[in-house]
């Protein structure tokens, strides 16, 4: 058996262990290590392995390299980034501006809870940490 590829998650192991034996490719997963390396190897028959790496190289979005250079665009790993600080971003806001709520209904003030002012509460404050996140990251790397 021969590696053909490394992962760092179990879920793009599985999805290219998948395309593989779809292709009738003998497969073998190796994650005997995973605890150490984090990472879990494909092995395939040296006779298979040609074909496994020409299948796996279509998937470009998934492979990673046996060397463990990521073949990624790096483009998809900030736009992931990005997203993922919009989400948070919008969550606290929406988590802030119900905490608020609460608190201020012990005063008698009520605020509304209307999906459409929690969702664009939600929107503006992705926006806003996108905007101070993405120039707080450019900062730092100075």
């Amino acid at each position: 058996m021969i590696t053909v590829a490394r992962y760092s998650a179990r879920e793009e192991a599985f999805v290219a262990k998948a395309l593989l034996e779809a292709a009738d490719i003998q497969v073998f997963l190796d994650d005997a290590r995973y605890a150490d390396t984090k990472t879990i190897e494909i092995r395939v028959p040296e006779n298979q392995a040609a074909r496994a790496r020409e299948l796996l190289a279509d998937r470009e979005d998934t492979i990673r390299a046996v060397n463990g250079d990521e073949t990624e665009d790096p483009g998809v790993r900030k736009e992931s980034a990005d997203m993922l600080l919009f989400l948070k971003a919008g969550g606290l806001w929406v988590f802030g501006y119900v905490l608020i709520g609460l608190m201020l209904r012990v005063l008698g003030v009520v605020l509304p809870f209307h999906p459409i002012i929690l969702g664009t509460i939600f929107f503006l404050g992705g926006l806003i940490g996108l905007i101070f996140g993405t120039s707080r990251k450019k900062r730092s790397s100075r």
